[in-house]
């Protein structure tokens, strides 16, 4: 080595830190153990690493007390195995959150904390049960919980950049909602199946508030967390409509009506929703300019022909059940409907989607459910007609329905799960005695700290210099470059049996999604001219069904889509439409995703296909 090489910068010295950062926290494919191995590669690596790995800190097993209650003799179960699990999560993420909250190095990364257990489905009520003094397990789970209350209580402070706290599945006590509203940045909450032991009171610093299986009991304690003046965002999961409506009718008068909320999120209702219903819950967000009501089901009014306007007039987004937005669009200037949910569809598409058209803006972003019973040929030259400021489209391509009057074809659940959590109970009469438990849960703590001393605690460990990893990193997708081949010869060559009549139209409808998008990509069914994002999704060609399985809809996969036909199909569109950077071709559950390469004009070379979704 010569004096010049052993005087000059490392490799690592000459490539400045934010590009290094740029590189790490770009979404390049990272895992969290790619994060974890690079700590031990450099102190420059280990830096810019740690701050990545505590950006989002997650608590599991952290389970409320109200998960070991008493019930009848009867109805007694014991799993004494998973106790241990439980008691174990418990304890795991109570160190962890005393080992990253009393350490000043670490107390300044975390953003978002995720505390508690996924909420269970159809969450039911949670009431705090007197601990019995002879259910040793129990009340060993109950003090041990306190004690990871109580390091929550003294550590949330030290978290002095965080934003978001989610909370699942625990008791949200008067003095966990004091240091909630005192903490100077959190301004974002979630809590999913949540029980409320004592009174709750409006955080004005909560700007974002998610409810997810709250009770209709509990409902009221919830809502009153918002305050009417200071919150923008709502979003309600698994809650049924009368505990949502119990929630903003038990608050009080002067607190009733949210001035400021800008975004509504209601989803996963499990029950449908009547209008009037629904047309009460928008009369508590008169600001209202993004409305999202997910998979829910509304009933179809009788008689009414639309909402009052007086209802969310500033609405600007949309997204939900397609007929709901018959309702809501007209008049206001709503841009932006998305919709996924299509309960019926008549065949009178004009009558049906004509009152989308009766938006006082352009609408710029349609999406069409895959429901839909209109065929391509009616559906496309629809859109293009009367949404022809259209810039992003998702539309379903099928055929022509047998019988309009049949539903949507079924397809039976085989091996269907069930994801909703049992409760587990303890019996009241156990037969472990005190000492037995104490031993128990003090077999479980050493476990759970023998396990962080010989592992690797999420990058805390300083020792860069002794660590080895051998995992293979994680695979990024790499971009497939289209071979260069004439457009036109091209389609022409996946297209060669259909026959042209007189007007150089084809005689005869498409009888598969490949034909159908080939006669998108001809010009034969047309899109709207400024078409910039477009996403197709198969439906159903009534003609490839395959007789023996009448339940079994033909998503175009009897003549599947080939990369070179999608090539073709692609390029063909983006020459056709000059604005088009992005299409999606759907394939059943996968498909390809496809982008205009910016800075070259138009033609086959100029797309890259990303490998299959």
């Amino acid at each position: 080595m010569t004096d010049s090489e052993a005087t000059s910068p490392s490799i690592f010295q000459q490539i400045p830190v934010e590009l290094w950062g740029s590189i790490l926290q770009g979404g390049q494919g990272f895992s969290t153990e790619d994060l974890k191995t690079l700590c031990f590669v450099a102190p420059i690596f280990r830096t810019i690493c740690r701050p990545l790995l505590y950006r989002n800190l997650t608590l599991r097993g952290a389970r409320g007390p109200d998960e070991y209650s008493f019930e009848r003799a009867q109805e007694v179960k014991y799993d004494v195995e998973q106790w241990k699990r439980d008691v174990a999560g418990l304890i795991r993420a109570e160190r962890r959150l005393r080992l990253v909250g009393d350490d000043p190095s670490l107390s300044t990364f975390p953003q978002t904390i995720w505390i508690g257990v996924m909420p269970r489905a159809g969450a039911q009520t949670l009431t705090t049960h007197l601990v019995f003094k002879k259910n040793w397990l129990s009340k060993a789970a109950h003090d041990i919980f306190s004690q990871f209350n109580s390091t929550l209580l003294r550590t949330l402070p030290s978290f002095t950049c965080l934003h978001r706290l989610e909370l699942n599945s625990i008791p949200i006590a008067h003095g966990l909602l004091t240091v909630i509203a005192s903490h100077p940045t959190i301004d974002e909450l979630k809590l999913g199946a949540c029980s409320f032991p004592s009174p709750t009171f409006p955080i004005p610093s909560i700007r974002s508030l998610d409810l997810e299986g709250i009770s209709q009991e509990e409902a009221p304690a919830a809502f009153c967390i918002t305050s009417s003046q200071h919150l923008e965002e709502l979003r309600i999961e698994n809650m049924k409509p009368p505990a949502i409506l119990a929630g903003l009718r038990a608050r009080p008068k002067a607190e009733a009506v949210f001035m400021k909320l800008h975004r509504l999120t209601v989803t996963r209702t499990k029950t449908t929703t009547s209008f009037e219903d629904a047309e009460t819950l928008l009369g508590y967000v008169p600001a209202l300019r993004r409305l999202d009501f997910g998979d829910s089901f509304i009933q179809w009014p009788e008689g009414k022909r639309g909402m009052r306007m007086f209802v969310t007039p500033d609405l600007r987004y949309y997204s939900g059940p397609l007929f709901f937005a018959r309702y809501v669009v007209p008049g206001r200037s709503v841009v932006d409907i998305r919709s996924n949910v299509d309960e019926r569809t008549p065949a009178d598409l004009k009558e049906y989607l004509g009152p989308l058209c009766l938006s006082s803006a352009a609408i710029t972003t349609l999406h069409l459910p895959s429901q839909m019973r209109a065929p391509i040929w009616l559906l496309s030259r629809f859109v293009a007609e009367e949404f022809p400021s259209l810039v992003e489209l998702r539309l379903p391509v099928r055929g022509l329905v047998a019988n309009p009057d049949d539903d949507w074809f079924p397809i039976p659940m085989r091996g269907r799960c069930n994801w909703s959590r049992r409760v587990r109970r303890v019996g009241v009469e156990g037969p472990f005695e005190e000492k037995e438990v104490e031993g128990m849960v003090e077999n479980i703590r050493n476990g759970v700290e023998s396990e962080h001393a010989d592992g690797f605690d999420d990058g805390k460990c300083t020792d860069y210099t002794t660590r080895r990893v051998s995992d293979p990193p994680a695979s990024i997708s790499s971009p497939i470059p289209p071979a260069d081949f004439d457009v036109a010869v091209a389609l022409a060559t996946v297209c060669t049996d259909v026959v042209l009549d007189s007007t150089g139209t084809p005689s005869r409808h498409p009888e598969d999604y490949q034909e159908a998008l080939i006669y998108i990509a001809r010009g034969w069914y047309p899109l709207p001219p400024g078409i910039q994002t477009l996403w197709l999704r198969p439906g159903a060609f009534p003609s490839r069904h395959d007789a023996d399985d009448p339940y079994l809809p033909a998503f175009g996969l009897i003549r599947p889509i080939y990369q070179m036909s999608a090539r073709v199909i692609v390029a063909a569109l983006g020459a056709r439409y000059p604005k088009l950077h992005s299409v999606t071709l759907m394939v059943g559950y996968n498909g390809y995703h496809c982008t205009r390469i910016p800075g070259i004009g138009n033609g086959a070379g100029t797309w890259t296909i990303v490998g299959n979704n």
